[in-house]
């Protein structure tokens, strides 16, 4: 008997099982930087042919997959849009984004204050380093960068919440007086104007970044606008796709050409941008046939990528307000003891998360049988 063949639906969590292995690849990704001479993190930041990825498939299907991640998110903001006015999207965004950026700003910047004092029992240095990281914060600095001779932190994984409230305050004043061709050609403007700024240098508020992750916002739009997803596209037009945008992608990571918006690094310029975007469509695809797929181990992601943004922001707190590197350069670099670092920090971020979230239900929850009891006595 022949099985059905599956059909993508557009859902309020079709991209659950997605955000949630982006969340678990994050953090897992950022434990690999605290292990410097493992081989995946030199591949993995090493920039031309003559990278480890060349030789090793393995390493090349990590390039892939890492390099993925991040315009896939943006697409995904992109794809769920609705255009509306400028102060409601104003006030949507900044509910959404900005409340839970500043709250994580605060918490990192005490949360740093409190381990440093207590590790190395300095108040002074402690607090200057303390600031650091929360100017940074505040400048919404992707990477740290020295202004006026002073040094100011990163903003640690929450410049990818700087960055999409950006884009989507851009995208949807550019969707009130555009569409079609025009606003194409809009989009295309301000994603290589994004790239110009970002040859300049780390620019404040992730505006190099915000600008360019319009781009990725546009093609989910797109995407969701012409129901490529649910409806699909004819076999020759697939064919056409995979080789203008997936092999070129294949062969630009096999090559070793490694990027990054954080770091602003984009070695092909706009091929880069664009081929980074175009192959989040088939990566995004992929993941979306996968949703086929029910089970206690499928069901569990989607919980963590449900919560994403808390997930995001509770990682930014404990990778830049805890020391790690303390701890971790007391450890042999063997791949037992960056599994066993990665699953704790896994744990450790999605316990929280999910602790808060029981907590603010069940108060919330009290909340609203209180104001009933009021209202009926």
């Amino acid at each position: 008997m022949k099985s059905e063949k599956y059909a993508i639906k557009n859902t309020a969590g079709m991209f659950d099982l997605l955000k949630g292995i982006a969340m678990f690849a994050i953090i897992v990704g950022h434990t690999f930087t605290l292990f410097p001479s493992n081989f995946v993190y030199q591949a993995s930041h090493d920039t031309g042919s003559d990278s480890q990825a060349v030789s090793n498939i393995v390493l090349i299907l990590y390039s892939i997959f890492e390099h993925a991640l991040m315009p896939s998110l943006f697409f995904i903001s992109g794809y769920g849009f609705r255009k509306t006015s400028f102060k409601k999207n104003l006030f949507k965004q900044f509910k959404s984004l900005m409340i839970p950026y500043i709250v994580t700003v605060f918490l990192t910047a005490g949360l740093h204050l409190c381990t440093h004092f207590y590790l190395y029992r300095n108040l002074k240095d402690s607090v200057k380093e303390s600031l650091r990281l929360f100017g940074g914060s505040v400048l919404g600095l992707p990477t740290t960068t020295y202004f006026g001779g002073i040094k100011f932190y990163s903003n640690g994984p929450s410049w990818f919440i700087m960055a999409l409230f950006v884009g989507m305050i851009i995208f949807n004043a550019l969707l009130a007086f555009l569409d079609n061709i025009k606003l194409f050609i809009a989009v295309l403007f301000v994603t290589t104007l994004g790239w110009l700024i970002s040859l300049i240098g780390t620019t404040p508020w992730c505006i190099s970044q915000g600008c360019i992750c319009v781009f990725f916002i546009y093609l989910g739009y797109y995407v969701k606008k012409h129901k490529l997803f649910t409806e699909g596209i004819d076999i020759k037009k697939k064919v056409v796709y995979f080789i203008l945008a997936v092999i070129p992608y294949i062969v630009m990571r096999t090559l070793g050409y490694v990027d990054g918006m954080t770091e602003s690094v984009y070695p092909l310029g706009m091929i880069t941008i664009a081929l980074n975007g175009l192959f989040a469509i088939c990566f995004i695809y992929v993941f979306l046939l996968l949703n086929r797929f029910n089970g206690f181990i499928s069901s569990s992601i989607r919980s963590v990528g449900r919560y994403s943004i808390y997930i995001l922001c509770i990682h930014t707190i404990e990778m830049m307000g805890f020391p790690l590197y303390h701890f971790t350069e007391k450890f042999e670099e063997t791949a037992l003891t960056i599994t066993v670092f990665s699953l704790i920090r896994v744990a450790v971020v999605c316990g929280i998360c999910f602790l808060y979230i029981k907590t603010k239900d069940f108060v919330l929850s009290k909340a609203a049988d209180k104001k009933i009891s009021d209202n009926n006595s």
